[in-house]
């Protein structure tokens, strides 16, 4: 069953920007007892940072040289992968007009210099926890409560944002279709207790093969789960689909009403370049096409286009 998001705020990572050395010891210092820390200098090693590993949350000093942090907050807002990192400036100039630029770069809160140390902890705290409970949220709202993979709302709101990163960086989405044979046969053999937990055995399978950041692994409706695997050629999406397959035939899942004793997949896959937000649709249903094409060739199997 799927488990709420549990990370403590003890575990949560900031990212301190800063290039003053003795500034970014005094802050780290002073959230040392109440989160994990992380210090970089400039604006472009906390971008590297970001892209390998996201923190929870960024204390950014306003003046910095190159890019200062008005800028880095403008590029982590328009990066589709960061923009729901909350960020917090340091600022020594509290001025009607600093503010409105911290407020309108995209910057979640400020704390003015000399910090206070207090005043700098409750805040760094309230955007943490505000974080905590809306990753909780999202985990209900966007997972399968029995299987914990992705569900279909995740696809809704997140495939238009995906659909334009691949545009851009003119990259191919590979999708699946996987359907589990005869699986009203087997839950009426079994019972629905015993099917649960069959699907659940199925989801783990290929969960284990999203391992990249944006790999999805979604329970698409009742019997049936997609993979979507952006940045994957034909070639790399058949191979998945038939790991995934030849995984789930190999896990020995009886299932004496089937010609091969044992719990199958059937799958349809496609890779495609010529996509947009608005046609998720009708790549889905070349997936389907396919899918139908690979139960009525005797299922255990991978059809492609």
């Amino acid at each position: 069953m799927l488990a709420l998001n549990t990370k403590k705020i003890e575990s949560c990572t900031v990212l301190i920007v800063d290039d003053d050395n003795i500034s970014r010891t005094v802050i780290s210092t002073i959230l040392s007892d109440l989160c994990r820390c992380v210090t970089v200098s400039n604006a472009q090693d906390a971008l590297q940072y970001c892209e390998q590993q996201r923190p929870d949350l960024m204390v950014i000093d306003v003046n910095m040289p190159e890019m200062n942090g008005l800028n880095l907050c403008k590029s982590i807002k328009h990066n589709d992968d960061l923009d729901e990192i909350p960020l917090i400036f340091i600022t020594g100039n509290v001025s009607k007009e600093s503010q409105i630029q911290c407020w309108e770069s995209g910057g979640n809160d400020f704390v003015s210099k000399p910090v206070v140390a207090q005043t700098l902890i409750h805040r760094v705290r309230n955007h943490l926890l505000s974080k905590l409970r809306m990753d909780a949220l999202v985990d209900l709202t966007f997972h399968d409560s029995l299987t914990g993979l992705l569900n279909r709302n995740y696809l809704t709101q997140e495939y238009p944002k995906l659909s334009r990163q691949l545009m851009r960086n003119q990259q191919r989405l590979g999708v699946v279709l996987f359907d589990v044979d005869n699986f009203k046969q087997y839950n009426d053999q079994y019972g629905h207790l015993a099917g649960d937990q069959c699907l659940q055995r199925v989801a783990k399978i290929l969960n284990q093969h999203a391992r990249r950041s944006r790999d999805a692994m979604i329970r698409f409706g009742g019997e049936e789960f997609l993979a979507i695997l952006p940045d994957t050629d034909m070639q790399s999406t058949r191979s998945i689909a038939r790991t995934i397959v030849s995984e789930v035939y190999n896990a020995n899942i009886p299932h004496n009403n089937t010609e091969y004793d044992r719990i199958t997949l059937s799958a349809g896959a496609v890779s495609t370049a010529s996509f947009n937000q608005d046609d998720l649709d009708e790549i889905l249903e070349v997936a389907d096409v396919n899918l139908y094409e690979a139960k009525m060739n005797g299922k255990n199997r991978v059809v492609c286009s």
